[in-house]
């Protein structure tokens, strides 16, 4: 689960997203009372790219990043600073070789019981293993 790593590493270093939630970056779940706006990573799976001679050198994972903020403007905004910074990534970040990072998906949502808008997008991260 390094592509957390990367993906941590990524948003809390890049200007335009750093800007809006600072550090406020949290894998799986946010933290109790964490303030608003925010960014939530979620890993989904992890697919190895086996070989006939050997084990996996390239592994796919997905994720969902999750925007979450008290209005709607703000998490779009968030969203689409999210996506410049991750979308067609390549390099090597906090260790971790990223042979690239592909935007796949968009939902929007309101949750009535904490008041929130949550623009949820999924990435698809080969990593070099």
């Amino acid at each position: 689960m390094n592509e957390g790593k990367a993906i941590y590493s990524i948003l809390t270093t890049d200007s335009a997203v750093s800007a809006i939630v600072s550090s406020r970056v949290y894998p799986q779940i946010a933290a109790q009372g964490a303030v608003f706006p925010f960014i939530v990573y979620i890993i989904n799976d992890i697919t190895p790219s086996d070989t006939k001679s050997g084990v996996s050198t390239l592994d796919e994972a997905r994720y969902e990043i999750l925007a979450v903020s008290e209005t709607y403007a703000q998490a779009a905004d968030l969203n689409e600073k999210i996506r410049t910074a991750l979308d067609r990534y390549t390099g090597t970040v906090a260790g971790v070789d990223v042979n690239s990072i592909q935007f796949t998906e968009l939902e929007a949502d309101y949750d009535p019981d904490s008041e929130t808008y949550i623009a949820n997008s999924e990435y698809i991260i080969r990593v070099k293993r």
